[in-house]
C-alpha cells in the first residue's frame, strides 16, 4: 500500500515539474524532502524530526508550509534556518543549496554525518559530503543516492526509496 503511494506521489510530481504546473523549485523540493524522511530510519530520536536548511528563505518557507500540523512516523516535524556554517547543529536531515555546495565537506563535517541526512542541489560528482543530492534531467525533478556516503552513517533506507533513486557509488 505504502509502495502505491510512493509510485503515484512520484508519477505525479514528475508530471508536474515536466508540465510546469505553478509549483515553485521548492516547493517541489519541500514535497520530496518530507516522502524521503518517510522512507529513512534514523537511530532512536526524540519525539521531533529536525529539518535544517542553509541560507535558503524560499525553502524554509516551503518546508514550514508543507510541515505544518505534519508528523513523519509519529513525530512533529521542525524547521530550522542556519544562515551561515557557524551556526550549523545537528538536526535529521540538513539542506544544502547550490550555492553552498561548494562547502560541502566543511559543512558534512560540521554536523554528526552519522545520524544527519545531508541532501544537496546539483553538487559535483567528486563532492563528498551529501547522501542525496537533487538533480535535473530531462526537465524533471530526480535524485542520486550516494550509497558509500550512505553506508558511513547510521540511518537506513528503504529498498522502495533506492527504486525511485538513481543510486551513485
Amino acid at each position: 500500500m505504502l509502495k502505491r503511494y510512493l509510485i503515484c506521489f512520484v508519477v505525479v510530481l514528475l508530471f508536474s515539474v515536466h508540465l510546469g504546473f505553478s509549483q515553485s523549485k521548492e516547493q517541489v523540493y519541500a514535497g520530496v524532502i518530507f516522502h524521503i524522511m518517510k522512507y529513512v530510519e534514523w537511530p532512536e530520536a526524540g519525539n521531533t524530526m529536525t529539518v535544517g536548511v542553509l541560507n535558503d528563505n524560499q525553502l524554509t518557507a516551503a518546508l514550514n508550509k508543507v510541515a505544518a500540523g505534519k508528523k513523519i512516523v509519529f513525530k512533529n516535524i521542525e524547521v530550522v534556518k542556519f544562515s551561515d556554517l557557524s551556526k550549523l547543529k545537528n538536526t535529521n536531515v540538513l539542506f544544502v543549496p547550490q550555492k553552498m555546495t561548494s562547502d560541502l565537506g566543511d559543512i558534512a563535517n560540521s554536523v554528526d554525518a552519522s545520524e544527519v541526512l545531508v541532501i544537496s542541489e546539483k553538487k559535483k560528482e567528486d563532492q563528498d559530503g551529501a547522501s542525496i543530492n537533487f538533480i535535473e534531467q530531462s526537465g524533471k525533478l530526480r535524485f542520486e543516492v550516494y550509497e558509500e556516503v550512505f553506508t558511513r552513517t547510521d540511518l537506513k533506507m528503504s529498498e522502495q526509496l533506492k527504486k525511485f533513486a538513481i543510486i551513485k557509488l
